[in-house]
């Protein structure tokens, strides 16, 4: 019980000697919580917090600070519409369900437990949400007038959207939206605004200052080819911009050959892109216009990455990024950095746990394990989807579970992936003994137990961590 333990914690701790701490470069990942699978009714073990014949293809699996995961479905088995499923610590189900025969665009989370996404098809077309506090969902906006297409909408957490509107037969442009209903133009191409600088906006990210990140080329309208500038820019909801990065054909000398279409983009003004490099090779890197960070390339001497996949890039406020990347033995992985230090978060062939058993992440062909673009949020949790088998035979299909690797976070001084009376005995022991604790709990990180951010672990993390154990 907790009232045993914590009176004996707090007498000891008063006597305990400050031990220096340090802030964790990149989090430390305890385990794998499965979310949901998809499946054929008719494969052995069917799916799991899924009806059976539900799919969906290269999904970017979003996930919040809260550990909620959003997703849609693409595919339903005998059925026209389409689904958006919602979970949380690896129990969820289907929350909204299309009307016949209208299309639903990806998932965006954010930290209220609001969910958006782009429908046509429907009447009318445009946003549409799910709220998990009110279990709501419906129509939210279909603005600007005269849009036609609302792509790649992202909600931030004071419920602003930003989204690529697209005019028939003009152009597209970076659009945020706020309620009740009013909307701002950060950007436009050639041929919604003759003005513009900007002959096509790839797809946009969006952040809590109301910021868009994106690729941009630049040309008059019509201008549209590979051999045109492109730019990585941030756009304010005034109108101005940042600029990130520029490729070669804007600047000569850049080390940029071509940007891939999608960035990733957090909340402190810095934008993850990938690049195929003039040198050679691809690279990931984190940058705010300043100052740059290079994540992983795949020439570096002894790099761990070999080649990286074209897929959206994702990033925290922390500065870590995740991304997909093939390893020096030709696996495909899931990779994290922060431009000093890279690791893997999951490999092709690894042993996860699921609602079977141990699975393995395998194919029963020569098809990616994974799909779609992995999500991070603030705590280093890291989302993806991966295909399954039973670890001894990959010729059985488990189908596609979605999952969160779980990063140890303040408080969870015994790596188990979350913060609870059975924290009580490392926390004493680190605070004691840092010696003893790095021996009994040698994949653990001390500086976990920092709860004040002093940079210490002392007497002032009794009360923070006694918080942070009863605070569900």
């Amino acid at each position: 019980m907790i009232r045993n333990w914590l009176p004996c914690a707090t007498a000891l701790a008063i006597f305990a000697i400050g031990v220096p701490g340090s802030q964790a470069a990149l989090p430390i990942h305890v385990g794998f919580q499965i979310q949901a699978r998809t499946n054929f009714a008719v494969n052995p073990g069917g799916a799991y917090n899924i009806p059976p014949n539900y799919f969906f293809s290269n999904e970017d699996i979003k996930v919040n600070d809260a550990r909620q995961v959003s997703f849609h479905i693409s595919v339903v088995g005998g059925a026209d519409f389409q689904s958006v499923w919602f979970g949380q610590n690896g129990v969820g189900g289907i929350v909204y369900n299309s009307a016949d025969f209208a299309f639903l665009g990806q998932t965006s989370l954010n930290n209220l437990g609001r969910v958006v996404w782009e429908t046509q098809f429907a009447a009318p077309n445009g946003i549409y949400f799910y709220d998990q506090p009110s279990a709501t969902s419906g129509f939210l906006t279909n603005r600007p007038l005269g849009a036609s297409g609302w792509g790649s909408p992202r909600i931030n957490d004071s419920g602003r959207i930003g989204y690529r509107a697209n005019f028939t037969g003009s152009g597209t442009a970076f659009v945020s939206w706020e309620p009740p209903n009013n909307t701002l133009i950060h950007a436009a191409e050639a041929g919604v605004d003759p003005l513009s600088p900007y002959s096509f906006l790839f797809t946009p990210n969006f952040n809590n200052n109301r910021q868009i990140a994106a690729k941009v080329r630049r040309g008059g309208p019509g201008q549209t080819g590979e051999s045109q500038p492109d730019e990585i820019r941030l756009f304010a909801a005034d109108g101005s911009s940042s600029l990130i990065a520029s490729d070669a054909d804007a600047v000569p000398g850049s080390p940029y050959m071509r940007f891939d279409n999608s960035v990733g983009v957090n909340s402190v003004g810095q934008v993850a892109f990938i690049s195929t490099l003039m040198a050679g090779g691809r690279g990931v890197f984190l940058s705010n216009g300043t100052t740059s960070l290079t994540i992983a390339t795949t020439t570096a001497p002894g790099s761990p990455v070999t080649d990286i996949e074209f897929f959206a890039p994702a990033c925290n406020d922390a500065g870590q990024v995740v991304f997909r990347a093939r390893d020096t033995a030709g696996r495909r992985a899931i990779w994290i950095g922060d431009g000093a230090s890279l690791r893997r978060v999951v490999t092709h062939l690894d042993i996860l746990p699921s609602d079977l058993g141990p699975a393995r992440v395998e194919q029963h062909d020569t098809s990616p394990v994974f799909g779609g673009a992995p999500g991070i949020n603030a705590f280093g949790d890291v989302a993806f989807n991966a295909a399954l088998t039973p670890p001894a035979d990959n010729q059985i299909e488990w189908g596609t579970g979605v999952y969160l690797a779980l990063a140890a976070r303040k408080g969870d001084l015994n790596c188990d992936g979350s913060v609870d009376a059975l924290d009580a005995p490392a926390f004493v022991l680190a605070l004691l003994d840092s010696a003893a604790y790095a021996s009994a709990y040698p994949s653990c990180d001390i500086s976990l137990g920092d709860l004040e951010l002093d940079g210490a672990l002392n007497g002032a993390d009794i009360q923070p961590f006694v918080q942070a154990v009863l605070t569900p």
